[in-house]
C-alpha cells in the first residue's frame, strides 16, 4: 500500500522528535551527535515502523503510521525534565485495519497470531539493524556505529515491554515463548555485544 502525504509527515515529525530525545542534552555541547542520532533514528525507528506496515500488508490488511501527539509531547517533556536520562520512545504507531477480505471467506478479523507476528517485526528489525551496525563498527571503528547499535537495541527492548499498546503485549499474548526468545536475544545483545 502506497504511503500518503499525511503519513509521511507523521513519520518525519516523530523521527525529528526522537532525534531530539535520543541526543538530548549531549547535542547542546556536541552538535555532531544530532547527525549520529539522525542516522540511527532514520534507520531504527523508520524501518521498525515500516516493517510493521509491510507485514500487515502481507496479511492483507491496511496499515499506516499515525503520530500520537500526547505520546510525542510526553516523550519530549520527559527527555527535558530528566535531562535525557529517561527515554519514552512512543511518538506514534502503525495503526492496523483489523479486517481483511477474501472472496472465499468474506470479511474476517486478524487473529492473535497475525497481530503477534506484525508486532514482532519491528523489534526484530531493530535487532537485525543492531547487528549490521555492530558489524560495520568492526570494520570501521567509529563510535557512531556503536551509538546506532545502542539506539536500535533500546528501541527493541522498549517496544517488547508487555504493556499495551506496546509490541510486547501483542507478542506475549500470541506466543509467550516467541516473546521470551526476542527479549532474551535483546538482553543477550545488550549484555555481551555492546
Amino acid at each position: 500500500m502506497k504511503m500518503q502525504v499525511d503519513e509521511i509527515k507523521d513519520i518525519i515529525t516523530a523521527s525529528i522528535a526522537l532525534i531530539f530525545i535520543f541526543s538530548y542534552p549531549e547535542f547542546l555541547s556536541d552538535a555532531s551527535i544530532l547527525v549520529v542520532s539522525a542516522m540511527a533514528i532514520a534507520t531504527g525507528f523508520v524501518l521498525h515502523e515500516l516493517s510493521h506496515r509491510l507485514i500487515a500488508n502481507k496479511f492483507g490488511v491496511e496499515a499506516r503510521f499515525r503520530i500520537w501527539r500526547n505520546g510525542l509531547i510526553m516523550a519530549l517533556l520527559l527527555a527535558v525534565v530528566t535531562n535525557g536520562s529517561f527515554v519514552f520512545a512512543a511518538p506514534g504507531a502503525v495503526v492496523i485495519n483489523n479486517f481483511r477480505f477474501s472472496f472465499r471467506q468474506g470479511m474476517r478479523p486478524l487473529g492473535k497470531r497475525e497481530y503477534g507476528i506484525i508486532s514482532a517485526a519491528g523489534p526484530v528489525t531493530n535487532l537485525v539493524l543492531a547487528l549490521i551496525f555492530l558489524a560495520i563498527h568492526s570494520i570501521v571503528p567509529l563510535n557512531a556505529f556503536v551509538y546506532a547499535t545502542s539506539i536500535n537495541v533500546s528501541l527493541a527492548l522498549f517496544n517488547m515491554i508487555p504493556i499495551p499498546p506496546l509490541d510486547g503485549s501483542k507478542v506475549i499474548s500470541w506466543d509467550p515463548a516467541a516473546w521470551a526468545v526476542i527479549v532474551g536475544s535483546i538482553i543477550f545483545f545488550r549484555t555481551f555485544l555492546i
